[in-house]
């Protein structure tokens, strides 16, 4: 290696450590600034009061598999406070950035430009939950991409852990296994194999049987909270992803190659548009953003394989277009909101009982699927819900509008000398307020009245 050649990649290098010291301080203060809601505590508190055999038993009520949960579960457990949670999605992403950086051959400029933007600023980083692994896993698996064939078990391990993230990450999943496993095993009946058809097979098992684990994980959930429901935003968010696919299936037919990265894409954008048509028509703010999750992996794909560098950059304009046009708008107002205005409510509720309500006292509260959010930050106060009539450790019930309706009905009836914290205005209460919190970002206020 020539003099100058060398120089060149010790000032990329030089770059690419001020790129990623710069990112690590912009996010810490954006995490350490947000104050995590229900979603984000749930599993924390899931991870804290199950054991392993509850926790699997749990996740079928609650939709999502386990492997965020036990990496959560040392932490809870031990009594670490709940920043912990937030601290460990940081770091995750925070590897994630690094290799993305020093690791993959996208051009340092755009590299530079999107570390600051949509996935890897805020969104994953600094609000906590299992789509963090996602990233951390496409990222390394586009790392290992061309080196499949000689490293086909840990890119089958990889794989097999992606389906242990988030079930929009399945349709990823299939589209690897497919394009690799299933490709090799139809090329060995032609004799035109690359990998050893046993390490195939193994690597392929392997996948199998852990998206079996997770089918009988999460199969027969009860929690009616789920539902379809086709409104004007899904339809907004499927012709995002119908555009995507069709720009990337024309990029591809111009290229005349690149069709299994091409089908990578369509499973993993064609999955996630059949869960919001048939199974959960729910879009929250980070599974939005993982529309350009899956985008940015087909980039980081394609820069393994060996495409041109010209037109790597002009598929790379176009992502940078669709993010400007369809997801900056978005990715900023809940930055800047989540600055100027607390994301939840629930810790300040929390310091209201804490200063003022005597030791152990017990709260009623209408909806504990909302107010669990309160729970880490409580020091004796233990919270009761009167949907369900149980003691709240962690909440996974639905939050069934009928019941809590019939429940504050009879709450008179049924209850004195409580106080009671009300999430919803589904029925309105001849008593006094005691205090009320601030409006947050998202449906996290907090009304406590006495009951006389």
């Amino acid at each position: 290696m020539n003099k100058q050649k060398k120089l060149k990649i010790l000032n990329k290098r030089a770059i690419c450590w001020i790129v990623f010291i710069l990112y690590s301080i912009l996010n810490l203060i954006l995490m350490l600034n947000h104050e995590p809601w229900r979603d984000e505590i749930h599993a924390w508190l899931m991870a804290k009061e199950l054991s392993i055999p509850e926790l699997i038993v749990a996740s079928r009520f609650d939709g999502h598999p386990i492997l965020w949960h036990l990496i959560l579960m040392p932490f809870a457990k031990l009594g670490f406070p709940i920043i912990t949670l937030n601290i460990i999605s940081y770091i995750i992403i925070l590897i994630s950035v690094w290799l993305f950086l020093f690791k993959t051959n996208l051009s340092l400029f755009f590299k530079s430009i999107l570390v600051f933007t949509i996935p890897f600023t805020y969104a994953f980083s600094s609000i906590s939950r299992n789509y963090c692994l996602i990233i951390l896993l496409l990222v390394i698996i586009a790392i290992l991409y061309n080196k499949r064939y000689n490293k086909p078990i840990l890119y089958s391990i990889l794989i097999a852990l992606l389906v242990h993230t988030h079930s929009l990450a399945w349709g990823l999943v299939a589209g690897l296994t497919i394009t690799f496993h299933f490709d090799e095993i139809i090329l060995f009946f032609k004799n035109k194999n690359i990998v050893d058809i046993k390490k195939i097979i193994l690597g392929l098992g392997i996948i199998v049987i852990s998206t079996i684990l997770v089918i009988l994980e999460l199969y027969g959930t009860t929690n009616t909270d789920y539902g379809v429901s086709i409104n004007s935003y899904i339809i907004y968010v499927i012709s995002i992803m119908t555009c995507i696919i069709f720009s990337i299936l024309l990029f591809s037919i111009i290229n005349k190659s690149n069709y299994k990265e091409f089908l990578i894409i369509l499973f993993g954008l064609g999955f996630q548009i059949l869960i919001y048509t048939c199974v959960y028509s729910s879009v929250l703010f980070q599974r939005f953003m993982l529309i350009f999750v899956v985008f940015l992996f087909y980039l980081m794909l394609l820069s393994k394989t060996d495409l041109l560098k010209r037109k790597l950059d002009v598929i790379c304009i176009i992502y940078l277009v669709f993010m400007c046009l369809f997801g900056s708008k978005q990715f900023i107002n809940t930055v800047i909101n989540d600055i100027k205005y607390p994301y939840s409510s629930a810790q300040e509720m929390a310091n209201f009982i804490n200063k003022n309500l005597p030791e152990n006292t017990t709260i009623l509260i209408d909806a504990s699927v909302i107010g669990q959010s309160i729970i880490p930050y409580l020091d004796t106060a233990k919270l009761y819900d009167i949907t369900y009539d149980c003691y709240v450790d962690y909440a996974n019930v639905s939050h069934d509008k009928r019941k809590i309706k019939n429940a504050l009905n009879n709450l008179y009836a049924s209850y004195s000398e409580h106080y009671i914290i009300i999430c919803n205005d589904f029925v309105k209460l001849d008593s006094d307020i005691v205090y009320e919190t601030k409006n947050p970002m998202i449906n996290e206020k907090f009304t406590m009245y006495y009951i006389p």
